[in-house]
């Protein structure tokens, strides 16, 4: 019987996974920032940026400085100083706290951090366990 509940809760469960590695203080993170909407749609307009702001009052310290490939706006936080160092680093939003965010949505569709940043994800579990 214990065997049949351990296949259905495995069956049922997703794949969780650790984030591993350091921050390598390239800066990317703050340079290249997508920030969404509540319902969770990359902002690609100056209003929805507005609307944002006034939700949160740490978006305040970002400014737009370009447009990805899909059309969503990027963002480059204004608290960066020149050696990758954030001013403001105590006192900094949830979002920066929390980056590179375990999102296994966005994982599992082949999301990872930046190019040349030192934190990168793997599965809790490898693909064996889950076969056992």
């Amino acid at each position: 019987m214990f065997n049949y509940l351990k296949f259905f809760f495995q069956k049922f469960q997703s794949a969780k996974y650790i984030r591993k590695g350091k921050c390598n203080r390239c800066g990317a993170c703050c340079r290249n920032i997508l920030l969404f909407a509540a319902d969770g749609i990359p902002v690609v307009t100056e209003e929805q940026f507005e609307k944002i702001k006034e939700w949160d009052k740490h978006f305040k310290s970002f400014y737009i400085s370009g447009k990805s490939e899909t059309g969503a706006l990027l963002f480059t936080c204004r608290e960066i100083d020149e050696n990758n160092r954030c001013r403001v680093y105590f006192f900094r939003g949830l979002g920066c706290r929390q980056y590179p965010k375990k999102d296994t949505k966005f994982l599992i569709n082949g999301g990872k951090p930046l190019d040349g940043c030192g934190y990168y994800f793997e599965p809790d579990k490898k693909f064996k366990s889950f076969l056992e």
